[in-house]
């Protein structure tokens, strides 16, 4: 299905570029990529809305008309074949947003924007539904014409997977500003708690901290400490080589390994001994939907490359060396363990043992590594310096941290 976007998400593709990299450009170019974005959405969104029809009549003709055991055995593979192509138009739906992600990306700080993905229990907040038929969205796009002509940056929230607070977000600051849109005068009772929840949200953002936040505290946000490294040219440079070699692999640093894949080769991987490796294959990650909140590929690769990504041409395939990563952390002064749950991706602390002090590090933010191509040794440093961080607030406090026996209990079996 995809293929029939080709042109589209070439042109999209272009116009993000241009965006990207060209200075002075007139903040109304922001708002014609997301009107076309917008038409996109609202096209593809119309098409499952009339297979959905489809399907409903073959399902009431199957349950009423009585038909032959043929017939009966066409209908359920016609409502297969329809139910696979809604599918097909949802992951279209999902990429044109990863369009309108990277707008908000681009302007605004990625460890903002997470926040605006969970509702108040830090839950993954439920996506808005189509756009299509919304009312309101005529005076969204008045205010996005608005901000625009004002020189300031904005983004439709139905625009994106991970903007789900606000119907229009300002990109003007390193944090999103979040607006909700009223047709109405009058707020209900569920107009009332979205508008509390931006006000806590924009609070947090202006004052770096919180007593509550979202059922969490105290919370205090912290600045990284230096700029944050990416192995771009690394991945970019892989992917270019796989179009000739079929299977391309590149190491950026000790413990991190890409391949890029246009044809499969086993040699390849036959390469990279040792026995903990977590293999990370970042199509499986688009292909189910699951990339956010990290930043969209759209941002990391190269133009050229990111039509076949979308296409599944192109396969992108990160591995971690579990036993180089843990030798690395050592060498910093750091004890890692790796747990691979749900939520928590590894607990860092620095003599192994917790009472001593540390921290857990979510699965989220532990595999920028793999999804954003960060750098690990500038990841090591943030942790290091998370690390002094908390012990010198917890020995400031005079407060004992209360931890779970889990925590102390916590283990993995990669040797050092």
């Amino acid at each position: 299905m995809v293929g029939r976007y080709k042109k589209s998400l070439e042109q999209l593709t272009m116009m993000l570029h241009i965006i990207k990299t060209r200075k002075n450009l007139p903040t109304g170019a922001i708002v014609d990529f997301q009107l076309l974005l917008l038409k996109k959405i609202k096209e593809a969104e119309k098409s499952i809305i009339l297979t959905k029809e489809v399907i409903r009549k073959l399902r009431l003709e199957k349950a009423n008309d009585r038909p032959t055991k043929e017939r009966s055995k066409e209908i359920t593979g016609l409502i297969k074949r329809f139910d696979e192509k809604i599918e097909g138009y949802k992951y279209i739906i999902y990429i044109w947003k990863m369009y309108g992600d990277s707008i908000a990306f681009h302007f605004c700080d990625k460890y903002a924007i997470k926040h605006f993905l969970y509702d108040e229990n830090y839950h993954v907040k439920e996506t808005a539904g189509f756009i299509s038929g919304k009312e309101g969205i005529k005076a969204e796009i008045m205010l996005l014409k608005a901000a625009a002509q004002n020189n300031v940056p904005a983004v439709l929230c139905d625009l994106t997977n991970t903007l789900r607070h606000g119907d229009v977000c300002l990109l003007g600051h390193n944090d999103p500003y979040p607006i909700e849109v009223k047709t109405s005068n009058k707020l209900d009772k569920r107009g009332e708690r979205q508008l509390k929840k931006i006000d806590e949200l924009n609070g947090f953002f202006i004052k770096d901290e919180a007593e509550n936040f979202r059922g969490v505290g105290p919370v205090i946000r912290r600045e990284h400490i230096g700029k944050e490294q990416y192995h771009l040219r690394a991945i970019n440079d892989c992917i270019s080589k796989s179009y000739e070699e079929g299977t391309s692999h590149i190491s950026p640093e000790s413990g991190i390994h890409y391949l890029a894949i246009t044809k499969f080769k086993q040699e390849i991987f036959d390469q990279i001994s040792s026995k903990y490796i977590h293999i990370l294959n970042l199509n499986e990650y688009k292909r189910v939907m699951n990339w956010h909140p990290y930043t969209p590929f759209h941002l990391s690769l190269n133009p050229e490359h990111i039509y076949n990504f979308i296409n599944g041409n192109l396969s992108i395939v990160v591995l971690l060396d579990f036993q180089v990563i843990k030798r690395r952390f050592k060498k910093n002064g750091l004890h890692i363990i790796f747990l691979q749950d749900e939520h928590w991706y590894a607990q860092i602390s620095a003599t192994g043992n917790i009472l001593d002090g540390g921290f857990r590090v979510s699965t989220q933010s532990f595999l920028r590594v793999a999804f954003e191509f960060q750098s690990l040794a500038w990841a090591i440093k943030q942790h290091k310096e998370h690390l002094n961080l908390f012990m010198e607030d917890t020995g400031k406090s005079g407060r004992e941290m209360e931890i779970p026996p889990d925590w102390i209990a916590a283990t993995d079996p990669i040797p050092m």
